[in-house]
């Protein structure tokens, strides 16, 4: 203990005349009576008042001491050296992202961030106010300033981690929206995370330091389950990832349906991966999961478990309209679950069936509203300014329907130049013109859905004698008309919205079964497959954790946050913590006590004069 004013010592003198007032004998008027018997009190008291008599014990004389002690105490301004990590206005931003769930200090990442930020509450002084931001994939604000202990405390015990990672540029937005990152101001951001993943944290500006969590980057995931079909059915292919920098051999299972197809002993070296397929089981399952069940060291659990759906089981219904083409009638006959009706004239309004796509080449028909439609050659739908030839390749554009499929040495005649809705898009442009066009055409009065136009006749291209052909075609389908008969993708990252009719039902993978709103699906917290239904359409999507980026747990206690030097350890801060205003409290209850003593205690201080 240390204090600031040491001259107010001078004032523990007065302790000199309080004694000297017990030691004097006061003066009095002397006054003859009969006699005293009656007046013992009267001689106790002359005795008690002779000049400079011995000083014997007195209680009012104690606490009168003490009491002087105390103000004395006070007015030298005694302090403490308090651990005080931040004074002002304090913005903790705390990881929530996927990585946090590491298990490398116990119980978790997590919750150790949360013990260090209730050790910034603890220490949060009486003129001090904290805001707490959760950063996860949509950081938002825990609490408003305050400076309530108990509200900072009960919104930290509400906070979870989430299965997103962490959008560290929105949570700097979010600080410097509630005053932090702003050099001109006092708010000081703290931010609590274990560094990984973190590099936009060197944008933050003004106060900020960083509080690193983590100690080890072990760990292995599972970072690709896929499924096809085979000529003996179906296979399963299963990608184990050693993110750590130590070898692991771990024990990886197969289940479909809960039913246990395959395990096996996988070593995997530090950094890279293990590949393990699973042939020839039943093509009608529903979904397949992979486990990691038991790894030397593996220090994330979220990212031990992967789902697939089996998209391959439900039956598609295409309708092919064409005088005879037998590149593009082989190409759809190959596609597993996809039921072709092929026709030369557009069948009549009043016997058109209900079709998931329709193939139209060359001829054009009265389509159904919303239709996904393929369009092959100059269609009557859409108006032509002219054609040409010059087909040498220019670019293309990033889309499902070119996944793998190379325009680059496609020739072509007599392509049309198609006046196209601004909806539907060039996919691949050569230098006299575009070349495939692809979009979805959204709106309540929508005409079409999903629509492929290839502005040429087949037969006055080389494109059927592509490897690129049946590529196109594939990926077409699949996006004309996805397998499950609903446009929803098979595989859906966590809080990714699915975009699912309204009054579509859902069951989690908890068993729960809610109805989708008009806003889309948006329950995805959840990994697992999750069955929808439709009417009388069963469909089902996963929901999976793996995100490389997160599997790499490896903590970084060196991140420089808002370009401040590198902090490895966390080193404890002190204020001084003035303590005067206790001592003054305790110097007015002993003069309140010492008032009592003297007002009600005479009989206690009569028995402390005849005992002395």
């Amino acid at each position: 203990m240390s204090v600031l004013n040491p001259i107010a010592l001078l004032f523990a003198l007065l302790a000199i005349p309080i004694i000297l007032l017990y030691l004097l004998r006061l003066q009095r008027r002397e006054q003859t009576v009969s006699s005293t018997l009656l007046w013992q009190q009267v001689v106790l008291d002359r005795e008690a008042n002779t000049l400079w008599q011995r000083l014997r014990r007195n209680l009012l004389l104690v606490l009168q001491l003490l009491t002087l002690a105390f103000l004395v105490f006070a007015l030298i301004r005694p302090y403490l050296n308090m651990p005080a990590t931040l004074s002002g206005q304090l913005i903790v931003l705390l990881d929530g992202s996927a990585s946090m769930q590491a298990t490398d200090v116990s119980p978790s990442r997590f919750e150790a961030a949360k013990v260090q930020v209730r050790r910034l509450i603890d220490e949060l002084g009486p003129n001090n106010e904290m805001t707490i931001v959760l950063v996860d994939g949509s950081p938002h604000a825990l609490t408003g300033s305050t400076n309530s202990k108990s509200e900072l405390n009960a919104a930290l015990d509400a906070a979870l981690p989430s299965l997103t990672p962490a959008n560290w540029s929105a949570a700097i937005a979010l600080a410097a929206a509630t005053g932090g990152g702003d050099a001109n101001t006092s708010a000081t951001t703290v931010v609590v995370s274990d560094g990984a993943n973190a590099d936009d944290l060197r944008l933050i500006t003004g106060n900020a330091r960083y509080i690193p969590i983590g100690s080890s980057g072990e760990n292995v995931a599972i970072s690709t389950l896929s499924l096809r079909r085979t000529t003996r059915g179906m296979a399963a292919f299963v990608r184990v990832t050693n993110t750590g920098s130590s070898a692991e051999r771990v024990l990886a299972s197969l289940r479909a349906d809960g039913v246990l197809l395959d395990a096996r002993t996988l070593d995997v070296p530090a950094g890279q991966s293990t590949g393990w397929t699973v042939n020839g089981f039943d093509p009608q399952l529903t979904a397949v999961h992979a486990t990691i069940d038991r790894a030397t060291n593996n220090k994330l659990p979220l990212d031990d478990v992967a789902y697939a759906v089996n998209t391959n089981n439900a039956t598609r219904r295409a309708l092919l309209l064409t005088r005879g083409n037998r590149f593009l009638e082989q190409a759809l006959s190959v596609l597993p679950n996809l039921q072709v009706t092929r026709a030369i004239t557009p069948p009549v309004a009043g016997d058109l069936k209900p079709y998931d796509l329709y193939v139209l080449d060359g001829i054009s028909m009265t389509l159904p509203p919303r239709a996904n439609v393929m369009f092959i050659g100059a269609q009557s739908v859409f108006t032509t300014s002219g054609i040409f030839s010059n087909t040498a390749f220019v670019r293309a554009e990033p889309h499902p329907v070119l996944q793998s499929a190379n325009f680059r040495n496609v020739n072509a005649v007599d392509v049309s130049r198609v006046n196209v809705p601004s909806w539907l898009k060039p996919v691949v442009e050569s230098q006299g013109g575009p070349l495939l066009f692809a979009g979805e055409q959204t709106g309540e009065n929508a005409r079409f859905g999903r629509v492929v136009l290839i502005p040429f006749e087949l037969r006055r291209s080389d494109l059927p004698l592509q490897i690129a052909f049946p590529i196109l075609i594939v990926n077409s389908v699949e996006w004309l008309s996805p397998p499950q008969g609903l446009s929803i993708p098979t595989n859906v990252k966590p809080g990714e919205v699915v975009p699912l009719p309204q009054g579509t039902i859902v069951q989690l993978p908890s068993g729960n079964r809610v109805a989708v709103d008009q806003r889309g699906f948006a329950l995805t917290n959840e990994v697992g497959v999750y069955r929808v239904q439709v009417n009388d359409t069963t469909s089902a999507f996963a929901v999976n954790f793996a995100h490389a980026a997160e599997s790499q747990i490896t903590p970084n206690p060196q991140l420089a946050v808002g370009g401040s030097a590198p902090v490895s350890e966390v080193k404890p801060q002190f204020s001084q913590r003035e303590v005067w205003s206790w001592l003054a409290l305790l110097a007015l209850v002993l003069l309140v006590i010492e008032w009592w003593i003297y007002q009600r205690g005479v009989p206690v201080l009569q028995r402390q004069r005849r005992s002395s």
